[in-house]
This record gives C-alpha cells, structure tokens and sequence, in this order.
C-alpha cells in the first residue's frame, strides 16, 4: 500500500515511515496541509496517518477538505497526544477513522496498518464488483453489445465533447425489415439468433474504437459515430446494405428479398440539433421515411419542410 504520513514532526514522520517500510508498504510523508494535497493529487494513496495539531491547518480541518476533494474513501488515522474525549469527538465527526495515542508504539502501528489494508483490499474488492455490475447493466444480454441505457450514456458524453469540440457527429438508427413475421413464422429462438448474426454484421462494419453500435430496443439497433460527417455516416449506411447481402440471413417471408434487410435513417449534428434527444428523433424519422419508400434502404433527415409531421428525407440508396 501507499501509505502518506503527515505530521510537521520529522522524527515522527521518519518513525512512522520506517515501521510502515518494514511492513512491506510504501511510506510518503508530508510536513503539513499542502505539500499532503499535491501528494494526494499525484499518487493513489491507500492509507494516511496524520497528526492532529498543526501549523496553518491542524489535522481535523485537513481530513474536511481531504473528504471534500476525494470521491474515494481513504482511511486517515488521527496521531495525536490529547487524551480529550471531545477531541476525539471531533476527529471522527470531520472524518477521521481511527486514533493513536503518542508516543506511538511500532508493534501498535503495524498491527493498525494490517488492520486497515484488509479493509482497503475488502473495498478495491467491492469497487470491481460494482464497475463489472455497472458494465453489465449497460450490456444487452442477449447480442452482447451495449443496451439503450449504457447507448444514452456514451451519446451524453459524446454529445458533451461534439458541443466543446465543435467536430460533427452522426447517427445511423436500424430497424430489422419485418422482424415480426421473422419470429412469427421461424420461432422466437431462431428469432434471438438472429438479432445476435445482425448485431455481429453491424459491429464487422464499424471500425473505430469510438463508434458505438446499441440494441435500442427489440429489432432496433443505433449506431453513434462521434467526429464523423454525414457522408461518413453514409458510407455505413451503404456498407451495411452489403454486408447484410452477403451475409443473407434466410427470411422468405419477408417481401422485400429472401433474405434479412434493414432500414436506416441517417442523420448528424449539422442539421441544427439542439441537443442529443432531437438527433435521436430525427433518426427516427428517418426510419420511418426509408421504410415507406421500400425498406432495405436508408434515408437521410433533411430539416426542410419540418411541418409535414415527419421532415423532408432523401433517399441516397436504394436496393
């Protein structure tokens, strides 16, 4: 563990350094406030032992603003020579853990730090644990892509940097043609491995670490292209058409071809989106427009004549 040693005594911090050495950890010290801040903004520490009374700032008000400042718990073991209940009182309310008493004793010193990196392993533990939860509940179980929720994440920090960055983004929304009549005539277990085989060709298509291909919901699939023109965005457009051609994934009972289309629609953040939900809505009108004209095709949002319900949309590809 790194362990950070506070006190404005030298032979405290050189004491407690070495006993925190030979217990296989790694000591840093700081003589007070300050020099402590710019240690804990450099390096993770694990543990802190502080004295209570220092110059400029004593250790109860440091604790405070170490509290305040860190999002992560680090454990902080008062040293001290008052034997004042209200002090220590006071250091557990500012958030101190622990206490001991001055003139340290090495055996007691080592014992607390045994202590306290079971409890700091015990929380490394539980961090893991909560960002593989977190992962997972972004994750659609079934294709093993990233699910609506973990989708309307990415597009709030994607859309943050688009808005600092200036850079252009595009959306590319999917809809499998006739999906219904899919797991109607083929059954529902055909029906999930086949939004599995779509979810695999889409990805095959997208070859940036950044692109973000989602289940949205049922057949629906989006796919989020930060820095990326409409032309861009196009260009997947077409490739997916192919792809999905040459993969053919059966579907005679689609009247559209004998094999599994999509229609997409394709827009960006030139067309004025005033925030991440309107990208999303004129996707989808987009959609909505590529399936009148035919499906198995995309259409791109176009804002004019906005007042026909559904926008204006141009058909750039048809099969």
């Amino acid at each position: 563990m790194n362990i950070l040693v506070i006190d404005d005594s030298k032979l405290m911090r050189k004491m407690v350094g070495a006993i925190i050495a030979a217990e296989g950890n790694t000591p840093h010290a700081a003589s007070g406030a300050e020099r402590a801040l710019k240690i804990l903004d450099k390096i993770t520490i694990d543990l802190i032992f502080m004295d209570v009374e220092m110059p400029k700032m004593n250790g109860f008000e440091l604790t405070r603003l170490i509290r305040e400042k860190k999002q992560s718990w680090i454990p902080i073991i008062f040293l001290t020579a008052s034997t004042d209940d209200t002090h220590l009182t006071e250091g557990i309310e500012s958030g101190g853990d622990d206490y001991m008493m001055k003139p340290i004793n090495s055996v007691v010193v080592a014992a607390k730090i045994k202590a306290m990196a079971r409890i700091v392993n015990m929380k490394k533990e539980l961090d893991t644990a909560n960002r593989r939860l977190l992962q997972l509940s972004n994750v659609d179980a079934l294709t093993g892509i990233m699910n609506r929720r973990g989708f309307n994440e990415s597009l709030k920090r994607d859309w943050k940097n688009h808005t600092r960055e200036q850079k252009e983004i595009s959306m590319v929304f999917l809809d499998i043609d006739n999906f219904k009549a899919f797991n109607d005539n083929y059954g529902h277990q055909r029906g999930d491995e086949c939004l599995k085989q779509f979810s695999s060709v889409i990805n095959s298509q997208l070859k940036r670490p950044m692109d973000t291909l989602a289940r949205y919901g049922g057949e629906e699939f989006v796919i989020l292209l930060p820095n990326t023109a409409l032309d861009g965005a196009a260009l997947i457009g077409v490739n997916i058409i192919d792809a999905l051609a040459r993969e053919k994934i059966p579907h005679q009972f689609s009247p559209v071809a004998p094999y599994l289309t999509a229609s997409m629609g394709i827009t960006s953040s030139r067309f004025s989106a005033e925030n991440e939900t309107i990208l999303i809505q004129q996707a989808d009108q987009a959609v909505y427009k590529a399936k009148m004209q035919g499906r198995n095709r995309y259409s791109v949002y176009e804002p004019k004549l906005q007042e026909e319900g559904i926008g204006k949309l141009i058909n750039l590809s048809a099969i």
